[in-house]
């Protein structure tokens, strides 16, 4: 795995020239970043190029044959003495998705998309756009 310092010896070593530094390259790709997060939770999809497929959020019907546990819920059931889950029952759930159907990357099959984390990941912006925005479903398609 790459991190941004990989990129960033990378590209001074294809352009020796070039007086971008690494803090103002650090700034630009997460520039770039935030604004592809904005344009996809608005329901675009980012068609990434060099046969790479897209990214897009996905509308995923739920399997009730699995029922998936709501922590948040049943943390606050704990947290009152009763000690129970609660389960999710919404019909469905949004998902972050890399569409690798057209993409001509070999083995694809073991590469994966994981939306970055944390109170201001890409994956809590999406959560906290759908509580938000009573609309933004309609963006979504499966």
């Amino acid at each position: 795995m790459h991190s941004i310092k990989d990129m960033y010896k990378a590209y001074k070593k294809d352009n020796p020239n070039s007086d971008t530094t690494y803090a103002l390259y650090t700034y630009i790709i997460e520039k770039f970043n935030k604004s592809v997060i904005e344009e996809v939770l608005k329901g675009k999809t980012f068609y990434m190029g060099h046969n790479m497929g897209s990214l897009r959020i996905k509308k995923v019907n739920r399997n009730f044959k699995k029922p998936t546990i709501d922590w948040g819920e049943t943390n606050k059931l704990k947290k009152e003495g009763i000690n129970k889950h609660v389960y999710y029952t919404d019909d469905v759930w949004y998902r972050w998705y890399w569409d690798k159907y057209r993409a001509k990357v070999s083995n694809k099959t073991v590469y994966r998309f994981d939306p970055m984390k944390g109170p201001t990941g890409s994956k809590k912006q999406l959560v906290k756009h759908l509580k938000n925005d009573e609309f933004a479903h309609l963006n979504y398609k499966e």
